[in-house]
């Protein structure tokens, strides 16, 4: 059972994600039908942790499993829809997976082992060309040290948004 529920308009949900960094490129994910990118990632299932549910998500999304992890990001997400509104918690870890994937291999668009996603390696001084949310991420990766390694500690950020 996902930890996520909804009361009318309202809609909270815990979402873990892999921020995935490759050859100065991000690892990004939109749906099928839509335009907007996000990091990939999911919700937490109940009784698991975050760590189990970015381990999971790997698996499902790219059958590939996660070599090292540490979270960089605990976000309080707040966005607001014309008809709707949704607070979610969002926990990101920087992560590694084995070099040899196939994963790294796309230079386009690319369909993973789940239905309903399209993935992309973005360079990182192409961010500001595509239509990444939620609106933090942007700013965040390229805060993000990725020559000198990991960042140190967890940074927490409120995200508020109106779309």
């Amino acid at each position: 059972m996902m930890i996520s529920y909804e009361t009318g308009p309202n809609k909270f949900h815990c979402r873990a994600a892999s921020i995935i960094l490759h050859n100065n490129k991000v690892l990004l994910q939109r749906l099928v039908n839509e335009h907007a990118w996000f990091i990939p990632g999911g919700r937490v299932e109940f009784n698991e942790a975050a760590e189990q549910t970015i381990e999971r998500e790997m698996l499902e999304e790219f059958d590939v499993s996660i070599l090292d992890r540490r979270m960089v990001w605990i976000v309080e997400n707040f966005v607001e829809f014309a008809d709707r509104r949704i607070h979610e918690i969002g926990l990101f870890f920087l992560v590694t997976l084995p070099e040899n994937h196939p994963i790294y291999k796309h230079d386009s668009e690319f369909a993973g082992v789940e239905d309903g996603f399209i993935h992309r390696w973005v360079s990182m001084d192409k961010l500001d060309d595509y239509l990444i949310v939620p609106e933090f991420v942007v700013p965040e990766l390229k805060l993000l040290n990725i020559h000198e390694g990991i960042q140190a500690g967890v940074k927490h950020i409120v995200n508020r948004s109106v779309r």
